[in-house]
């Protein structure tokens, strides 16, 4: 699973060990990571999370290490080109700039609350000052619904409404005060119908990429945590009545891989008519054409609403083993996520129809 670096960073500052915080705040043209990479680093070198690895990261590390010893927070700004990383032969050519604070215990409070807060599926938006030098850096606030920034609220809601962080500038007496605003927003949820050999390998890739797994099976042998371990949830139940208990919502992606055509007709069911993010459903094209036909007959769905379910499932990479097939179905979830839109729309050919759970 993704690293928590939040809850690592509360883990540490509770512990009383000294650790120095780098965040990537802003990138301009091509860069190893995006804003909102972060990084924690130790003073014996050990370091947690990633700011994209290569000289970006080295530097950061350096910078951090010296930022530990001096106590001092610090902005810095690098151009990835050849002259920054001619050792590395780094071509990204972009731009990134990266905040370092090595007191982030200070920031524990806030910190504490993010986590009760995202643990909750509460939204809201860490705001970190990053400038002016002379300002009060690294000062941290929560901006939340209940209790909003004073001073950057407007900038906060716009950045969880986005679901990106941003930099901005607000006028004081004393000059412009520059925050970092990154809005934290829980994860997608992600429910796999079926805990056979697909729906575990589906399960294993999907806690990777960062979603919050729940894996339901009327099977114990199969649905349980020692096959599952990177699930959030897994549910032993009749599987069409663990689907209709499920909180589906807007940032629900559903990926049907049950044992069989009549189960994932009844899952199909149970979900078509609810606003999931992504619905996925293996099979072949005969199978699916059955269950489709079933479902409008008997006027559970239309032609319009089936239309969004993607299935044959999965991106045509030619997959054919249990792995395969599940890098298949992980990179369709991540390309909807992301807002790609599928070459070829549902008109695809079969993809996995010669599969099973």
């Amino acid at each position: 699973m993704p690293t928590d670096i939040y809850r690592e960073a509360v883990s540490l500052a509770a512990a009383g060990v000294p650790f120095a915080m780098a965040v990537v705040t802003e990138t301009q043209g091509s860069t190893p990571q995006r804003p909102g990479a972060r990084s924690i680093f130790t003073p014996d070198g050990r370091s947690i999370g990633t700011l994209g690895g290569g000289c970006l990261e080295a530097e950061a590390r350096r910078r951090a290490l010296e930022c530990l010893r001096s106590g001092n927070r610090e902005l810095f700004r690098v151009r990835l080109d050849g002259d920054f990383g001619f050792d590395d032969g780094l071509i990204c050519g972009g731009i990134a700039q990266v905040f370092i604070d090595p007191r982030p215990g200070d920031a524990a409070p806030a910190l504490e609350e993010l986590v009760r807060r995202r643990d909750a599926r509460v939204p809201c938006a860490l705001i970190t000052v990053i400038g002016p030098p002379d300002g009060p850096l690294g000062h941290c606030e929560l901006h939340t619904a209940e209790r909003p920034s004073a001073t950057f609220g407007e900038a906060a809601t716009e950045a969880i409404a986005a679901g990106s962080p941003l930099v901005c500038g607000v006028p004081t007496q004393a000059g412009e005060l520059l925050a970092y605003v990154e809005p934290i927003i829980p994860p997608p949820r992600l429910l796999i119908a079926g805990a056979g050999h697909i729906g575990q390998a589906v399960c294993h890739l999907a806690a990777m990429l960062g979603f919050e797994v729940t894996v339901v099976d009327d099977r114990p042998s199969f649905a349980n945590e020692e096959r599952l371990p990177d699930a959030a949830q897994v549910v032993v139940d009749d599987i069409p009545t663990a689907v209709r208990d499920f909180p589906i919502g807007p940032d629900t992606y559903v990926v049907i891989v049950t044992r069989g055509h009549r189960h994932d007709g009844q899952v199909l069911r149970e979900c078509i008519g609810r606003p999931a993010a992504y619905i996925g459903m293996i099979g072949s094209r005969r199978k699916i054409r059955l269950i489709y036909q079933e479902l409008v007959e008997s006027g559970v769905a239309t032609p319009e609403q089936l239309r969004r379910v993607h299935s044959p499932i999965g991106l045509d990479i030619g997959g054919v083993t249990v792995e395969e097939i599940a890098v298949s179905i992980a990179a369709e979830l991540v390309m909807v996520r992301r807002g790609v839109a599928r070459e070829g729309g549902r008109s695809a050919p079969p993809l996995n129809g010669a599969a099973s759970a």
